[in-house]
Order: structure tokens, then C-alpha cells, then sequence
């Protein structure tokens, strides 16, 4: 409509352009800011790209985090977040957590929809069907490694049903290095007891639950340990809160 070559580039129109009555508006428009442009001149400085913000301005400067934000499909923020994500996580930890969160880890309940004849009990206890609220922590094995490792973190609280620990995770406590250690240890341990989970279902060697409790706290002293090499002063008293509450 505007007898412009589709290969063309802004500059070979710009200096070959004529001028044409046009009826439809759009037309119209873009041959403005064609004239507009000659008007201007060009200079002969290079080219420069620019790259669409969030905002729907262009800027210089490839920013990926901005690239993510325009091309993810965002949903509702849900109100577990807090408890799963958090600057402190370990991300092996935090993705386990999450697909649990989402009850697609592959336990008993879930593989006998794939497999009726498939062993569904609870590789740590043998006395129910296994799924992600019994293996979280209402199994005795997983349960006393839960407690085991957290302490007296949550008080005098009975913290071992699913939905309970979600919710309190999101929430946090009253004091920030009790609310890292409880966030932290509940996906040290989650994580640790899936592993175990797996260990005995393809017939390796089992652990003792006072033997696994001890290399969870080891873990998470030295996560302690990494972050207080980053910053001192923000997690200067998280070990001696872990120490005093074990």
C-alpha cells in the first residue's frame, strides 16, 4: 500500500520515499513519521538496539530478568510462596519442595493410577499407603527425623501434618534466623527423607533415623557456615540460635 520493498531498512526509505495521498489512517501515520524522520536527517552514527521493558518502553541494554517478565504466562501468587522460595534456599531443596507442594513426587498413592499392581505401602514404616502427607510427616520414621532435626524451632507446637507446616512455613515466626532455620530445615529434610524414600525402594542400604538426623545437622551448619562468609552481620547469631535450640 505504501510501495515500500519488505527488505527495505528505515534509512533506504527515508531517502527514497514519495509522498502519496493516502485514504487509510494507518497509512497515513507511518508516512508521517517517514517524512518526520527526513525532516530530522540522518546522522551517521551506528545503528543501536533497543530492547522492550516490562513497562512497554525500549532501553539499550539486554536484561534478562526483564526478557523473563515479558515472555512467562504469570499466575496468582500463591500464599505458600514465603515458605518455598527464599534468598537463603538451596535450589535442589527448594524444586523437591516444590513438586511436593504440588503432590507430584511419585509416591504409592500416585503410582498405583499408573500401576494397580504396583507396592503402594511406605518404604520407611510398612504401615500405610504411601503418600505425600503420610511420607511428610505422619510415617514414625519420618516423623522422628523431622523432630530430630528442628528441635525445639517451633516451640512446644505438634508440627507433622502437611497442610499445618505449609501454613505456618508462610507465615514465619516472630524472630528472622528462627524463620530461615525452620524454612531451611523443613527442605533439608524433606529432601533427605525422599532420598531415603528411594534408597529402600530400589534396595540399597537403609539409614538409622539417628543417623540421618546427624548428617541433617551437619548440613545445615555448614549452609550456616556459607552464609555468614557472605554477609556476617545478617547471620551472625543464625548458628548460635541453631546451637541453642537444638
Amino acid at each position: 500500500m505504501l510501495g515500500i520493498p519488505i527488505n527495505s531498512t528505515v534509512e533506504r526509505v527515508v531517502q527514497t520515499y514519495r509522498a502519496r495521498d493516502h485514504r487509510d489512517p494507518v497509512s497515513r501515520q507511518i508516512e508521517q513519521e517517514i517524512m518526520a524522520l527526513r525532516n530530522r536527517g540522518l546522522n551517521q552514527m551506528e545503528d543501536v538496539c533497543l530492547w522492550k521493558r516490562e513497562t512497554g518502553y525500549y532501553k539499550e541494554g539486554f536484561l534478562t530478568s526483564q526478557t523473563w517478565e515479558m515472555i512467562r504466562i504469570k499466575s496468582p501468587r500463591v500464599m505458600w510462596h514465603k515458605g518455598i522460595w527464599f534468598q537463603e534456599g538451596t535450589p535442589k531443596f527448594s524444586f523437591i519442595t516444590w513438586l511436593a507442594v504440588h503432590d507430584r513426587l511419585a509416591t504409592g498413592d500416585r503410582i498405583l493410577r499408573w500401576n494397580p499392581r504396583a507396592i503402594s505401602s511406605c518404604w520407611l514404616c510398612n504401615s500405610a499407603t504411601e503418600s505425600r502427607d503420610h511420607l511428610f510427616f505422619e510415617c514414625l520414621y519420618s516423623r522422628e527425623v523431622w523432630y530430630g532435626t528442628i528441635g525445639d524451632l517451633a516451640g512446644n507446637r505438634s508440627l507433622h501434618r502437611w497442610s499445618q507446616i505449609i501454613q505456618f512455613l508462610a507465615n514465619g515466626l516472630h524472630e528472622r534466623n528462627l524463620t530461615l532455620l525452620l524454612r531451611y530445615s523443613f527442605q533439608v529434610v524433606l529432601y533427605a527423607v525422599w532420598h531415603e524414600r528411594n534408597v529402600r525402594r530400589v534396595g540399597e542400604t537403609s539409614q538409622p533415623a539417628a543417623c540421618l538426623i546427624a548428617r541433617l545437622d551437619k548440613l545445615v551448619r555448614n549452609r550456616i557456615t556459607s552464609l555468614r562468609r557472605k554477609n556476617g552481620r545478617k547471620y551472625e547469631k543464625t548458628m548460635e540460635v541453631w546451637f541453642g535450640r537444638r
